[in-house]
């Protein structure tokens, strides 16, 4: 009974710290989510469990005229509105009268409003004007208090960080596609050179290759901002900066991942397949090719899972390499968000990082498929 109590209380603490490192992992994830459908204002108040009530839905409200004291009365002066610019008059299709529209983008530092001033020119209210606010009243018109003058359409807050984040001249699908670009180069010829050197080494018997595998183990301990400067030079002076081979080539050795494949080649590998090959004919490209990959295929899937990730967040690199903005990559424009001289959209930045996410999981699901085949093959005995 001692026995299988301890047994238990192993397992129950196992499974506490489990669920204690899964909430880890999901809790900041969870948060990035719910700041994606926040404003700039509500994520400055602090933390949210939960989606606000504007977070997926628009909302109206209306502008009433109403100041303190006793004038009843008072003219309306527009600033910042001016006729074609911020101020767009449209003919409503549906009524046929003609609407004025405010129109300001994020980029302006001017901010449309209307004053209500008394006939010495004292100012009674203010009333800022969003985009799209639809005014109801003219420059230099009389208004009464409890008046009317402007209905404003508050957009989602989704809506309104997404208009942030591709408003500002950023070409969001531009970077999607740079950085797709890179990310999928790097990954393919990653993992197959680094599959091949780990299979030279491990299959092939010659002078130096103890060395060679030293060497690749010293490399893989050294980080790389102690190279960093070197290989930026070398770059520059290969004329190579604003260039995708940078990011792509240098990922062809990666020491990590040689180590990663050798020790599973050395796990599953048996060398009389390879003999077995050679007897029947193939070359050393063909068994490679064809009898190996398909054996090791659930490492070259680990292996392209966290190359294709760290190639997709790769900021550093890109952002000292790369000057020319139609070249920039999808983290590099997130961050752009933060540089911005009017105003830093939190909440963009944050559904910007939301949506760099989904290709990550979709290359996730994609390649775990072949981990998981490979580990139902690998535990099937003939």
């Amino acid at each position: 009974m001692i026995g299988s109590s301890d047994a238990f209380v192993k397992r129950y603490l196992i499974h506490v710290f489990m669920i204690f490192l899964t909430l880890i992992a999901i809790i900041p994830i969870y948060v990035l989510l719910i700041n994606a459908t926040r404003t700039t204002e509500e994520i400055n108040l602090g933390l949210a469990i939960l989606p606000g009530r504007n977070a997926f839905i628009a909302s109206t409200d209306t502008i009433v005229v109403n100041w303190v004291g006793s004038t009843n009365s008072g003219r309306v002066r527009y600033r910042d509105l001016i006729t074609g610019d911020t101020l767009r008059e449209e003919i409503n299709k549906k009524t046929g009268v003609i609407e004025k529209r405010v129109r300001k983008t994020l980029t302006e530092n001017r901010q449309p409003c209307v004053v209500i001033v008394d006939n010495d020119g004292e100012t009674l209210a203010t009333y800022n004007l969003s985009n799209n606010a639809h005014l109801f009243v003219d420059d230099g018109q009389m208004v009464e208090k409890g008046l009317t003058i402007a209905r404003v359409v508050t957009p989602s807050n989704i809506a309104y960080n997404w208009t942030a984040l591709t408003g500002r001249g950023f070409q969001i699908w531009q970077g999607f596609g740079n950085s797709a670009f890179i990310s999928i180069s790097a990954t393919l010829l990653s993992v197959y050179f680094s599959a091949m050197t780990a299979y030279g080494l491990h299959v092939y018997r010659f002078k130096g290759r103890k060395v060679i595998w030293s060497l690749i183990l010293i490399i893989m301990m050294l980080p790389g901002t102690v190279t960093f400067i070197g290989f930026y030079k070398l770059m520059a002076l290969m004329k190579l900066t604003d260039n995708y081979l940078p990011l792509i080539l240098p990922g062809i050795a990666a020491a990590a991942t040689v180590l990663f494949i050798r020790q599973y080649m050395m796990s599953v590998l048996s060398l009389e397949l390879i003999d077995s090959a050679r007897i029947d004919g193939a070359n050393e490209y063909a068994i490679f090719n064809i009898i190996i990959l398909p054996v090791i295929i659930p490492a070259l899937a680990a292996q392209a899972i966290f190359t294709f990730v760290g190639s997709w967040n790769n900021f550093i690199t890109p952002q000292i390499l790369l000057s020319d903005k139609k070249l920039a990559t999808l983290p590099m424009l997130i961050y752009a968000l933060q540089g911005d001289i009017y105003r830093t959209e939190v909440g963009g930045i944050y559904l910007g990082i939301a949506v760099s996410l989904i290709p990550i999981l979709i290359f996730y699901m994609f390649m775990s498929q072949f981990i998981i085949s490979g580990i139902t093959m690998g535990s099937i005995k003939e």
